[in-house]
């Protein structure tokens, strides 16, 4: 899959830049504060529409503020969750076997119902992301992509941790967005709200890893 060449081409250098500084930011905030953790958490996306196979991938530092409080930084791509709805135009169609992809950084707040073995848990993060551009078929030979202005994106999720494992459900909600191409034309919408499956885990002991 040529995921890395179709995620963000207006954005890259962008992107390639956050990247880094987070990487580097994590690192420093490991070495300054040993009640941070780090949560791996892939997954799969629901109900999506999209031909090519749907994966969540999710990188988020945590931190514990209170009993059963954590608030945490979600460095987030979801592949292949998007559904395509045409403005009944017979000139332009959307290339469902090409990759599409969004990015976002969600600060997050989970919320622990106990401190046992088996912790339940609800969260709730809002964010802004950032969408890649549309790959067109169109009978003509110049094939343009649509552009798709980015859009703000809430997350809600619950679920339960057993030790360093996490098990969730979330659901994503980011508001339709327009599909134009560069003569201003909409044609069509996108949208890329969807719930997900995770399974997460933990690195670092933190603290009171005891308790949370």
């Amino acid at each position: 899959m040529k995921v890395f060449e179709i995620l963000f081409r207006r954005e890259k250098i962008f992107f390639r830049r956050i990247g880094l500084s987070y990487i580097a930011l994590l690192f420093c905030v490991f070495h300054a504060n040993a009640q941070m953790r780090l949560r791996v958490e892939p997954g799969l996306p629901l109900w999506t529409t999209s031909e090519n196979l749907g994966l969540l991938i999710n990188a988020e530092p945590n931190l514990r503020i209170s009993s059963n409080g954590i608030i945490g930084l979600r460095f987030g791509v979801g592949l292949n969750i998007q559904k395509f709805e045409n403005n009944f135009s017979s000139q332009y169609s959307f290339d469902q076997q090409n990759d599409n992809a969004i990015i976002s950084f969600i600060p997050t707040f989970d919320y622990y119902f106990n401190h046992n073995y088996i912790r339940p848990y609800a969260g709730l993060g809002i964010s802004y992301c950032v969408i890649s551009s549309v790959i067109l078929e169109s009978p003509s030979r110049e094939v343009p992509e649509g552009s798709v202005n980015n859009q703000l994106e809430f997350l809600f999720r619950s679920g339960f941790e057993v030790g360093k494992t996490r098990i969730g459900l979330e659901y994503n909600f980011i508001p339709r967005a327009d599909i134009k191409v560069p003569n201003g034309q909409i044609i069509g919408t996108v949208n890329y709200s969807y719930f997900g499956v995770t399974i997460g885990f933990n690195i670092g002991k933190g603290k009171n890893t005891k308790r949370i």
